[in-house]
């Protein structure tokens, strides 16, 4: 079973209960074949929602996975701190607090917007004063959403 066979038969429901796939993948953990169904919405998503789905997934995958070996399904959310991805999934978090990683320096604070050079525009708490600064896409090892503590 492809990938892109899942996501076709999970892209209908998704779309009619307003919900978007963030990432597919067969991993394998602790001797098991894992299906991994990542799945979010605007706002947030509760249990009720993934269980759903999952349910739903499931009813549709027994209809295809004869030939496949055994594994298990996971219908899950990619989490309160979420990786952003590209810079689509940036300007959609503007004004979320989020954790930067670049080489040599760690950056918390609220994301502020895209530049068209394509600089991210953090607004964080430097020893006390509060300041805006710009970094490059490019330099970014990772971003994520981040909780506030």
């Amino acid at each position: 079973m492809e990938i892109s066979q899942i996501k076709d038969l999970l892209m209908p429901y998704l779309e009619e209960q307003q919900l978007e796939l963030y990432d597919i993948s067969f991993v394998r953990e602790y001797g098991y074949l894992i299906l991994r169904v990542l799945i979010d919405k605007d706002g947030k998503i509760d249990i009720d929602e993934l269980a759903k789905c999952n349910d739903y997934l499931s009813s549709q995958l027994d209809k295809i996975d004869k030939d496949m070996p055994e594994y298990m399904l996971e219908v899950s959310s990619p989490g309160a701190e979420k990786e952003l991805r590209n810079l689509e999934e940036i300007q959609k978090n503007i004004e979320k607090y989020v954790h930067i990683e670049i080489p040599n320096m760690i950056y918390e604070g609220i994301l502020k917007g895209v530049t068209e050079q394509k600089e991210i525009q953090l607004y964080f708490n430097a020893k006390g004063r509060f300041k805006t600064i710009a970094i490059p896409y490019h330099e970014i090892k990772l971003i994520r959403l981040a909780v506030k503590i």
